[in-house]
């Protein structure tokens, strides 16, 4: 066998990476780095995006239980005004109104655009003494 054909039975596996330590238009010297030498690079390089990603999903967190307490806190709020104001209201327009947030219920009430009133029908008027009321009278010619 010759060289050639060694050459031609082995695949050549690259091992080393070259890496520049500066722009390689001003310097033509470059570090030849191992296999091991660039998995720990890039290891190392993970372990701080993970870091960096642990934290922020921290901060996302904290953010976030506090935007959910105070609109659990805003709804309460709102729910305690909202009964209040569902007094006086028919109970077919309180179905609808179930459908809706308490917020959202709390700004149809309020605006004066959706205000419910009551309109009273006079009484009927009281029927006069006796059946009839008057006497009828019979003119007879």
């Amino acid at each position: 066998m010759t060289d050639e054909d060694k050459s031609k039975e082995q695949p050549e596996q690259p091992q080393d990476v070259k890496a520049s330590d500066t722009e390689p238009s001003k310097t033509t010297q470059e570090t030849t780095l191992t296999q091991t030498q660039v998995n720990k690079l890039l290891a190392d390089e993970r372990r701080k995006h993970e870091a960096k990603l642990k934290d922020l999903q921290t901060e996302y967190n904290g953010y976030k239980q506090t935007i959910e307490q105070r609109e659990k806190d805003a709804n309460d709020a709102a729910a305690e005004k909202v009964e209040t104001l569902r007094k006086d209201i028919p109970e077919s327009v309180i179905k609808l109104l179930d459908k809706l947030t308490p917020i959202e219920q709390l700004e149809w009430l309020s605006d004066p655009e959706n205000a419910i009133t009551k309109k009273e029908i006079p009484a009927l008027p009281q029927p006069n003494e006796g059946r009839g009321g008057q006497r009828k009278s019979i003119n007879i010619l």
